[in-house]
């Protein structure tokens, strides 16, 4: 059973979900969120962006047995080359080691 209908519109790409309510007998708890219709566009090989409006189904409440997402179309983005830096950059001197610290040794006492 397909509760999805996918459209293609001027806006975007609207995806429209119903659920049957929950019957112990006849349908089980169900739950449909914007993951859940991503995954579908996946699967059907729709490309897509991002979610401009998004719904949750839940067929245990009656007001929740229908929804609608609204996509964005898919954009290909051009990723430009990032420019190589000329020289490395020293940002500090060079660092002298610490001094080091005179411990003070304990007297031996020796015995006559």
């Amino acid at each position: 059973m397909n509760i999805f209908k996918v459209k293609t519109e001027k806006d975007g790409i609207i995806v429209k979900a119903t659920i049957p309510a929950f019957d112990a007998n006849r349908h089980p708890r169900m739950r449909v969120t914007t993951s859940d219709v991503e995954k579908y566009l996946e699967e059907e090989k729709i490309l897509h962006g991002k979610c401009i409006s998004g719904a949750a189904l839940n067929n245990r409440s009656p007001t929740k047995l229908s929804g609608t997402w609204i996509f964005e179309f898919f954009e290909k983005k051009i990723e430009k080359p990032l420019d190589k830096p000329a020289e490395k950059v020293i940002l500090s001197k060079e660092e002298k080691p610490a001094p080091k610290k005179r411990k003070s040794r304990a007297k031996k006492k020796t015995s006559k």
